[in-house]
């Protein structure tokens, strides 16, 4: 209440900055930042609108799979204006396994792609029942907190997408230590490809990330310097307080070249 008072008079008194501490300011300004997650669709028409999908396929159906897959992703990152990125990756210990991050400017992007030649022959891919039974494409969406930035797939690149739920008394605290961390990463690391996180479109305080890191080992080295960071010990030291309603969900990858 105390800080919902301050936003208030900040909004009709700029005079209140010169009364308040850096760290007091901060403090307001990620409150403000918690209460836009997710973002609205008016605020989101020109944000990236993401999607993490994960799912398995049969052996035999390797090679169909990836004719569809990458008709898709080509067809993406070429022919649409609104198709920003297109990662395929496959789990590092399970082959098969595949893990997928799409970005589209605003979620009007992401239905034309639905709409498309190329996305309507992975479709027909996926009603030949391709999947492992139970390993059905788990499909999660959300609004990225970081700039629309068209780009190519990298080369050998070491990946993670990751779900998270945080308690509701725990949020304030997360968003600035996951900003930290994320900020942190694409601004410090070198070997750091992409760092994206957002809230689900669907579920109040279900967060998801998705992590890149290039360097020797198909992008390990990358990852492991990252964990050796002060911005991931900061996240660390969250992490392991009693901040989540369940475990975290942790999917590692290696990028594939289609």
């Amino acid at each position: 209440l105390a800080q919902a008072h301050l936003l208030q008079r900040l909004c009709c008194d700029d005079t209140i900055f010169q009364e308040l501490q850096p760290t007091t300011l901060a403090s307001i300004a990620m409150a403000a930042i918690a209460a836009d997650l997710p973002f609205s669709a008016n605020a989101a028409e020109n944000r990236p609108f993401c999607v993490n999908v994960r799912f398995a396929i049969r052996p035999e159906e390797r090679e169909n799979w990836k004719a569809a897959m990458k008709a898709d992703q080509d067809g993406c990152l070429n022919d649409e204006e609104k198709g920003l990125q297109f990662i395929v990756g496959e789990d590092e210990n399970e082959p098969n396994s595949f893990i997928l991050h799409e970005e589209y400017l605003g979620e009007e992007g992401f239905k034309a792609h639905l709409q498309t030649p190329h996305f309507l022959k992975w479709q027909a891919f996926t009603e030949t029942k391709p999947f492992v039974e139970g390993r059905e494409p788990v499909v999660d969406l959300f609004y990225g907190q970081h700039e629309p930035e068209k780009k190519q797939p990298p080369v050998n690149a070491y990946g993670l997408n990751v779900d998270v739920c945080i308690k509701p008394e725990a949020r304030t605290e997360f968003i600035p230590v996951i900003t930290n961390n994320k900020n942190g990463a694409t601004n410090d690391e070198k070997l750091c490809e992409n760092f994206f996180w957002g809230e689900s479109t669907t579920t109040e305080n279900s967060f998801h990330f998705h992590e890149q890191y290039v360097g020797e080992d198909h992008g390990k080295e990358g990852f492991e310097a990252h964990t050796k960071s002060p911005h991931f010990a900061r996240w660390s030291e969250f992490a392991a307080g009693d901040v989540f309603t369940q475990a975290p969900k942790i999917y590692f990858f290696k990028t594939v070249t289609l």
